[in-house]
């Protein structure tokens, strides 16, 4: 699908969970790969400003391990998507778990990485921030969500896709 308004997001990342500069690269360039599946485009920033200013800006933090009630949980917690006081949107992703994640199945890291990202970022972007039964929106993954996100095959639904890009659409 081709649109001819183009669609944007801004991602500022933050490194403070160790993850290795290449292993972040490769992330990277899967997310935007991901979201560019689903006709819009990822802007990594350095700055917290960009040149698109009227597109979402959503911060995503490697951390190392989360923290607080997550720990209590009784299933792995790769992320989590929350809003600060003053209306930043942040992503986080705990290294250690996407480590982890990634042993356990055979994955490389830095796709299971690319994976969580662009879950919790679409989790500021969909309504209701909610997860499906199936795809890159599920609560937790196994061995065949993680051979289908190497062979590129671990999406977002169609309907998740519309309406990501029809927040997209409207802005920060």
């Amino acid at each position: 699908m081709t649109s001819a308004i183009a669609l944007a997001i801004i991602l500022n990342l933050t490194n403070a969970g160790g993850a290795p500069a290449p292993v972040v690269a490769r992330a990277q360039t899967e997310v935007v790969r991901l979201f560019r599946s689903i006709d819009v485009d990822v802007e990594w920033s350095r700055s917290p400003r960009s040149i698109v200013e009227d597109a979402p800006h959503i911060h995503v933090v490697i951390a190392p391990y989360e923290s607080g009630f997550l720990q209590l949980r009784p299933h792995t917690v790769m992320g989590a998507a929350i809003y600060t006081d003053n209306g930043t949107a942040l992503a986080y992703v705990y290294y250690r778990r996407v480590q982890s994640e990634a042993r356990q199945y055979g994955s490389s890291e830095a796709l299971v990485l690319a994976c969580a990202i662009a879950h919790e970022v679409a989790h500021h972007l969909l309504p209701g921030r909610t997860h499906s039964p199936l795809g890159l929106m599920r609560a937790s993954w196994d061995r065949d969500d993680f051979n289908r996100a190497e062979r590129g095959q671990l999406r977002f639904s169609d309907e998740e896709a519309a309406l990501i890009r029809a927040r997209v659409s409207e802005g920060s």
